[in-house]
């Protein structure tokens, strides 16, 4: 089986966390019309790993495969995302990680540093 590509990825978060475009272009930081064209590429042998402008979906993929791993359940990973956490200051983890880049990468070290 073979690695998914950058836009394979974030169209499978995004379909899995029933994130609008709106919500998805600011986690990653694009335009909504790049963030279609980017959801539209079919990668090709040569094309870099992770498309100029898009390096904030590292990130993102790394908290989805953290994610995952801790709530197997699409359901209960949105249920995390969307609900207030005392270890964010009561506010969501997804308005934190579309707060900033820095903040994106921080919610992916939290759940890579705190226990299940």
């Amino acid at each position: 089986m073979s690695e998914r590509s950058v836009p394979e990825w974030i169209r499978m978060i995004q379909l899995e966390w029933a994130l609008t475009p709106a919500q998805l272009s600011g986690i990653l930081r694009v335009d909504p019309d790049r963030l279609e064209r980017l959801l539209a590429m079919k990668m090709e042998e040569g094309m870099a790993t992770i498309p100029p402008g898009f390096e904030s979906a590292a990130p993102l993929i790394s908290i989805y495969r953290k994610l995952a791993a801790r709530y197997p359940n699409s359901e209960d990973q949105v249920k995390w995302l969307f609900t207030d956490h005392r270890d964010f200051g009561g506010v969501k983890p997804i308005d934190v990680a579309a707060s900033s880049l820095e903040n994106l990468y921080w919610v992916g070290y939290y759940l890579e540093s705190s226990p299940a």
